[in-house]
């Protein structure tokens, strides 16, 4: 889109002087409001599709996926200092499980792995505003496991006594 219009009379259809002898000084540009207005609207529709997006749970698609077919569990917001038992109930495919805890609110900035589960892995990792834990069995593992993560800040602590089922 161009905002001046040029023709054989040069820069007298823009509304620009010459440099020549003088500094460059903007006249009025025929259907220039026109196409600001035409630009305006376009930034309007712009902005209300990002609208949408303030909506987002900050939760990105690779967090969604993998996890166990079976999952129970629910999430937790210890108090500071305080120890929490968290029951938790997963399938044996090797499909992770996770523990949703925040404090306050939102994530633990870190953690402390206090006890190593026998029979799997853990992982703590920030999703959208909370640190999830999840817990994933070996593959084929049926039976009991547990676990231990003291949180950071705050020290509380969160234990997870799993019951992985086929």
């Amino acid at each position: 889109m161009t905002l001046f219009r040029t023709s054989a009379r040069g820069m007298a259809d823009s509304g620009l002087t010459s440099r020549r002898g003088s500094a460059l000084s903007a006249g009025p540009v025929p259907g220039l409001a026109a196409r600001l207005a035409r630009l305006s609207l376009i930034a309007v529709g712009l902005l209300a599709g990002c609208a949408q997006q303030a909506t987002w749970d900050g939760i990105y698609r690779a967090d969604r996926g993998g996890g166990a077919r079976i999952c129970l569990v629910a999430p937790v917001s210890p108090q500071d200092g305080q120890t929490v038992v968290e029951q938790m109930q997963v399938s044996d495919e090797g499909g992770w499980c996770g523990i949703n805890a925040a404090r306050g609110g939102v994530a633990f900035d870190s953690y402390l792995l206090v006890t190593r589960p026998s029979h799997g892995t853990v992982f703590a990792h920030h999703v959208g505003i909370t640190t999830r834990i999840d817990y994933t069995p070996d593959a084929g593992y049926v039976g009991n496991d547990a676990f231990a993560l003291r949180m950071i800040p705050g020290n509380a602590v969160i234990q997870g006594s799993v019951a992985v089922s086929q």
